[in-house]
């Protein structure tokens, strides 16, 4: 077997020390450079129409002789084959990039985490339907990699999703959480605009599990709570000075110190109580079946809402 770098990765990292845990989580994403060779210039052709690449490189300062290692996860030592250690019989890393620029050979991307002069082993495009298999995140980053995965799940950019982007990065500061992967955070939202697009993406409060609840009363407000402490606050958006341009306004606010942004209330509202699930009861006039608590009672049969609301 044999391997032939065919590249070389130019990265603000000159040490490990420098280098972030992982590339995507490092607050200030950095730009790298992909060099690639000459001769594998033409295996380029095509990714002038790809955003994201899986980064293949080889970890040439790693210790290959290591086998066992502790993770910032925990104290307990594990097999480097359960962790994404550098260090391990062949040192073979990857990286997820987000392509910025291509100029000739050189690639410009953001969130490789690869220390300057690591040698380039391939490059592979990245399928979110193929690699991505979601799950919840134990860390929660607020940087660009984050705010583009809002709004691709939004399905696009503006200023209501900043709000609740801010929202949430507050709510974190605040009470220290994250992705709530059943109702330990409850959300409490005043408004079904955009923002609330964020807090279900990055914070797990959604309506099928019961932990986003909403109140409609119109306002840039939302209501955090952690179920096991009982600890709540009440975030509102300050009377800000709107822009006119979306895409400016945009930016501005997610610039914004969060502090500078909301205000802090205490909780106007008890933690809403855990979801229930209701049994579903058959309607005697159409026939469908509805949860027990939107039955209606209609001379003298139980019927669904609708048939109820018919005259």
């Amino acid at each position: 077997m044999e391997l032939k770098p065919i590249g070389v990765i130019h990265s603000p990292y000159k040490t490990k020390e420098e280098a972030p845990f992982q590339g995507r989580w490092a607050e200030d994403l950095k730009e790298s450079v992909i060099e690639i060779f000459e001769e594998y210039r033409d295996a380029m052709q095509g990714l002038e129409n790809v955003k994201h690449i899986i980064v293949l490189y080889w970890c040439d300062r790693a210790d290959r002789n290591r086998l066992k290692t502790i993770t910032p996860w925990g104290p307990e030592e594990k097999g480097v084959f359960s962790t994404r250690a550098p260090s391990r019989p062949n040192p073979i890393a990857f990286s997820i990039g987000e392509i910025r620029n291509i100029e000739g050979n050189k690639i410009y991307v953001l969130g490789l985490d690869a220390l300057d002069k690591s040698p380039l082993l391939d490059i592979k495009v990245y399928v979110y339907d193929i690699d991505a298999i979601k799950r919840p995140r134990k860390k929660v980053v607020f940087n660009s990699a984050l705010w583009d995965e809002c709004v691709s799940f939004h399905g696009h950019s503006c200023p209501g999703l900043a709000i609740g982007y801010k929202a949430v990065e507050a709510a974190v500061l605040k009470l220290k959480i994250s992705f709530s992967e059943d109702e330990e955070i409850v959300c409490i939202t005043e408004n079904n605009a955009c923002g609330v697009d964020a807090i279900q993406y990055i914070l797990g409060c959604t309506f099928g599990k019961g932990n986003l609840i909403f109140k409609d009363r119109g306002k840039q407000a939302f209501t955090f709570f952690v179920r096991d402490t009982g600890e709540g606050v009440r975030i509102v958006l300050k009377d800000l000075p709107r822009r006119e341009d979306r895409e400016k306004w945009t930016k501005e606010l997610l610039k914004m110190n969060v502090e500078d942004m909301f205000e802090f209330q205490a909780p106007r509202d008890e933690i809403p109580k855990r979801a229930r699930i209701y049994p579903s009861l058959k309607c005697e006039i159409c026939g469908e079946k509805a949860s027990e608590r939107n039955m209606r009672i209609k001379e003298g049969k139980i019927v669904c809402m609708d048939c109820f609301e018919k005259d």
